[in-house]
C-alpha cells in the first residue's frame, strides 16, 4: 500500500503521518527533507537543487520528482510500501508520481486530505509555542501551559516561530489551497481520495485515517 497524505500547515499532518509510518509499516518520504539531505550529501540532486535554491527561485517539479527517484531506487528491493509528505503538490507532479510508481512496479497511491477551517488553522498555527529547551509544543489557545510562557516539562522558556503570525500565516494557507485545489481535484476524478474532518483530537484523527486505509486497502 502507498498513500499520500494531504494537509495544510496546522493540520496535524506531521504528527499523523508518524502514527500512520508507524502502524502501517510505511517508509516515510518527506519531500523537505529528502531535499535537505540530498544537499547536505552533495548528491547530483542535491548540488543542481542548491545552486537552483541560491538563485532565489524555486526547485522544478522535474528535480524533486528525481531527487524521489533517488530515494526510492535503493530501498525498493527492501519495501514497496511508502507514505509521500509534501508530494505531489503540483498538478505536474500527479502524473510524475504516476510515473514512478509504474518504474518502480508501485501501487498507486490512496490520498487522504485532512480537512480543518482556515479560522482554526490560524489559531492553531498563530497560537503555537515551543520549548526553547525541550522543543515540547504547547497552544496557547488549545493547550496552554500551567504558568504562561513557561514549559510544563522542564521550566524553560516558550518561544514562537517568526512565521507564526497572522498575516504570514494566511499568505501560507492561501498558497496551499492554490496549490492542493487542482491535485485534490484529479484525486478526486480518479475516485482514490478521502478527505476526513481534523478537527477532532490527535487520536480522533488517527482512528478515521486508520478506517479508511482498513476499510479500501
Amino acid at each position: 500500500m502507498n498513500l499520500v497524505l494531504f494537509g495544510p500547515p496546522g493540520s496535524g499532518k506531521g504528527t499523523q503521518s508518524e502514527r500512520v509510518v508507524k502502524q502501517y509499516s510505511l517508509t516515510h518520504i518527506s519531500t523537505g527533507d529528502a531535499l535537505r539531505t540530498a544537499i547536505r550529501n552533495k548528491t547530483a540532486v542535491g548540488l543542481k537543487a542548491r545552486e537552483v535554491i541560491e538563485r532565489g527561485e524555486l526547485v522544478s517539479d522535474e528535480l524533486v520528482t528525481e531527487m524521489l527517484r533517488e530515494i526510492i531506487r535503493p530501498l525498493r528491493d527492501t519495501t514497496d510500501s511508502f507514505l509521500f509528505d509534501g508530494y505531489p503538490r503540483t498538478t505536474p507532479q500527479v502524473e510524475q508520481l504516476a510515473n514512478l510508481c509504474e518504474e518502480f512496479s508501485l501501487s498507486h497511491p490512496a490520498v487522504i486530505n485532512l480537512h480543518v477551517p482556515e479560522e482554526t488553522l490560524i489559531l492553531r498555527l498563530t497560537g503555537r509555542r515551543i520549548c526553547a529547551d525541550c522543543k515540547a509544543t504547547y497552544n496557547i489557545y488549545f493547550k496552554p501551559t500551567r504558568q504562561a510562557g513557561v514549559c510544563d516539562e522542564c521550566s524553560g522558556p516558550l518561544t514562537k516561530r517568526v512565521d507564526d503570525n497572522p498575516e504570514t500565516t494566511r499568505e501560507r494557507l492561501r498558497v496551499y489551497h492554490e496549490q492542493s485545489a487542482p491535485v485534490l481535484r484529479i484525486y478526486g476524478e480518479q475516485g482514490v481520495l478521502y478527505t476526513i474532518d481534523a478537527t477532532g483530537s490527535t487520536d480522533d484523527v488517527a482512528k478515521k485515517i486508520s478506517r479508511i486505509i482498513e476499510e479500501n486497502y
